[in-house]
């Protein structure tokens, strides 16, 4: 599978113990939103030539998965920490289509990467080229038809409609002072 076709959720730099357990660091840093699970299927991509995992991805299955103070992995066919450090550091990616259904009020937010923006009256002003979470909130860059790219919070002033079934979403231009 392509890593573009692939949604990243997490990245591991460093092992936890001595039997192979691995830290991830989550993509959105909330565990409780967390689809990851037991007995799943992941690609995993190196984040550096250190790691000994091809540089076109390989499927591993989460053995045992635990979310507490940090989440801790087991990978299965990873035996020891020798053997985790060799993988070390790598990226985890699952395809969308391994995602539970959103329900009716909620949309994932990879959903929205390349839908059309536009003003209020409709017209299109840009994309979304892509979204990060700042630890307060969501924020949405969106490529404006310009070239510029808008840095913006994930908040009903800025973005007060998405319209999954247009696919666009509209946004409120900042008004700027000086």
């Amino acid at each position: 599978m392509k890593k573009e076709d692939l949604v990243k959720l997490a990245f591991v730099a460093h092992p936890h113990g001595i039997k192979g357990e691995a830290e991830i660091r989550l993509i959105n840093d909330n565990p409780e939103e967390s689809i990851l699970d037991d007995e799943m299927k992941v690609w995993l991509f190196p984040s550096s030539p250190k790691s000994k995992i091809k540089a076109t991805g390989e499927e591993w299955t989460i053995q045992k998965i635990r979310f507490g103070n940090k989440v801790i992995c087991q990978f299965e066919g990873v035996k020891d920490r020798t053997h985790l450090e060799s993988l070390i550091p790598f990226e985890i990616y699952l395809d969308r289509e391994s995602f539970p259904e959103p329900e009716e009020d909620e949309i994932y937010l990879v959903d929205l990467v390349d839908m059309d923006v536009v003003n209020q009256e409709g017209e299109k002003v840009g994309k979304l080229e892509s979204f990060s979470d700042n630890g307060m909130q969501y924020l949405f860059d969106v490529r404006m038809d310009t070239g510029e790219v808008v840095t913006l919070p994930y908040v009903d002033a800025f973005f007060p409609e998405i319209d999954m079934e247009a696919k666009q979403i509209t946004m409120i231009m900042p008004e700027y002072t000086e």
